[in-house]
């Protein structure tokens, strides 16, 4: 015969002195986990940045009792409000726990860490052609809102040196990270990216793996040339 002990209620007895509250959400719908324990797993820089892109771990520790098995990429709130999402889930049955790997893919806020993102109009210019107008693309207004900025990371990739029309230019490559929502036709043309200097880039790739171990790239060069790099946002 086989005896097995319940020790969910064993578990939160333990979690009495060492706890911390936390919100588990399963597909939109938030569970209450009242006593949770955690543990800092890895804090690490994601990819060369300047420590400005990292990739933080916690492990989370709660009952059983608590809530039904959580599918990866459900949400963990933690008590200080900080969105964790569930990349690795172990049943730990011999003590009737759910121990889940919360992963937070995050950049460093900075004034200069973010990007406008800006989306092209149309309307006829001198020659009856078309010129693109360039607008908030969440906003559509000339200047750019709130609403048009992203959290972004422009991380300079390469540099080539091109001679044209008997001068000296260069073409200047750069890695942007997003930490936020952005259109996934980012690179159709469409699109440009204003960094917080003024900027302007056009963005020649982009990959967005839909993997939540991976933030949103765009491989952008900066534009130096013609009426883009002169006229002001908007025009």
């Amino acid at each position: 015969m086989t005896i097995r002990l319940d020790v969910s209620t064993d578990f939160e007895e333990v979690c009495n002195d060492f706890h911390e509250s936390a919100t588990l959400r399963i597909a939109g719908v938030d569970i209450t986990l009242p006593q949770v324990l955690t543990e800092p797993y890895t804090i690490k820089e994601l990819e060369p940045a300047g420590a400005q892109v990292t990739r933080n771990g916690t492990l989370f520790v709660w009952s059983k009792s608590r809530s039904s098995k959580p599918p990866l990429g459900s949400i963990i709130i933690d008590h200080e409000g900080y969105y964790w999402t569930i990349w690795k889930l172990e049943d730990k049955q011999h003590v009737e726990c759910w121990e889940a790997f919360g992963l937070d893919l995050n950049i460093i806020t900075a004034d200069a860490n973010e990007a406008t993102i800006l989306k092209a109009t149309y309307r006829k210019a001198e020659a009856n052609e078309a010129r693109a107008v360039w607008k908030g693309y969440v906003s559509d207004a000339t200047t750019p809102t709130a609403a048009d900025v992203v959290r972004a990371r422009f991380q300079p990739s390469a540099e080539t040196a091109q001679l044209e029309f008997g001068a000296d230019t260069s073409l200047e490559v750069y890695r942007v990270y997003f930490d936020g929502t952005v259109p996934s036709d980012l690179a159709g043309g469409e699109y440009r990216l204003l960094d917080s200097q003024g900027n302007r880039y056009r963005v020649l790739k982009y990959y967005n793996e839909n993997r939540i171990d991976r933030l949103p790239v765009a491989i952008a060069t900066r534009i130096t040339e013609g009426s883009e790099f002169w006229d002001l946002p908007g025009s």
